[in-house]
């Protein structure tokens, strides 16, 4: 959930986005992913969503409201991931069957603090093998994924032997669509899981790095890669396009008539599409970032 007063500060940070106009760079074709069975982008919402709920046992029980929907009733073996610090940061891990993935799920923000993190704009160094030098992310976003590491990780190494046919699924809501980004990249890079067995998809994600971040994330090789974004969504436009943030590929857009597009012109090389999220610069929207198919966070 979206905490007001830190939420009207990026509002007012994000306005200066507004009429910036969009890299119409020449860059090299790469061949594009194939496409998700965006059929499950519900399904993959609602394991985002599962994230913000605060009671542990519902969650290790999977007895929550939304852990009974059938498109996700069959999970099993999921472990509450809280931070270890102070808790405030959370997620879970957990086997789904039917989808043959290890589901790696952290909330979004729903405090004063994580809207804080939100708000450092700043960047930090970052070193990716396979990728070229010059990758900075966002500072806020890199601490919350520190802090909950020592709890997530060695519950995914586990997991990973145990169910070695099954590929991991990072999902995300918001911040959490940022924070399981930087996971799945972590990962990666230290070899804990390989890229071609890891999955992405996030929901009214902010952007994460600058360009060469977003040109990494199609450089590694991952399963697949899905940026879903619904209407006017507020957060998708944070931090501002001019403070040398850019969003990854693949976008998929969820139009003003809740028509899903899938052919958002935005490529591997970090152009974001200019006829999708971004026609609605003039139009934010805090609700459209609150809800995602009918489907309320916790």
């Amino acid at each position: 959930m979206i905490t007001t007063t830190p939420f009207l500060v990026l509002l007012l940070v994000a306005w200066g986005a507004v009429a910036i106009p969009v890299d119409q760079s020449n860059t090299r074709a790469i061949a594009q992913q194939d496409l998700f069975n965006t059929t499950l982008f519900p399904t993959y919402y609602r394991f985002a969503a599962i994230s913000y709920t605060k009671d542990a046992k519902l969650v290790t029980a999977w007895n929550c409201p939304l852990c009974k929907d059938p498109s996700v009733a069959d999970t099993r073996n999921a472990t509450f991931t809280p931070s270890r610090d102070d808790g405030k940061e959370q997620g879970y891990i957990a086997v789904s069957p039917s989808l043959k993935t290890i589901v790696f799920a952290v909330d979004g923000s729903n405090t004063v603090e994580e809207w804080l993190n939100n708000l450092k704009i700043w960047k930090r160094d970052l070193s990716v093998r396979g990728c070229a030098s010059g990758i900075e992310v966002h500072v806020g976003f890199w601490d919350v994924w520190t802090q909950l590491r020592p709890t997530m990780e060695p519950v995914l190494v586990k997991y990973l032997k145990a169910f070695p046919d099954y590929s991991v699924s990072f999902i995300g809501h918001s911040l959490g669509g940022a924070v399981t980004l930087l996971a799945a990249v972590d990962f990666v890079n230290r070899g804990v899981v390989p890229a071609s067995r890891s999955t992405l998809v996030s929901f009214g994600q902010p952007r994460v790095g600058n360009v060469e971040f977003a040109q990494c994330i199609s450089k590694l090789g991952f399963k697949q890669v899905a940026r879903v974004v619904n209407k006017s969504d507020i957060v998708i436009h944070l931090p501002p396009w001019f403070l040398d943030y850019r969003h990854h590929y693949h976008e998929y857009w969820i139009n003003k008539a809740g028509v899903l597009i899938t052919n958002c012109n935005d490529n591997p090389n970090g152009k974001e599409a200019d006829n999708c999220a971004r026609t609605q610069d003039t139009k934010l929207s805090i609700p459209d970032h609150k809800s995602y198919f009918g489907i309320k966070n916790p």
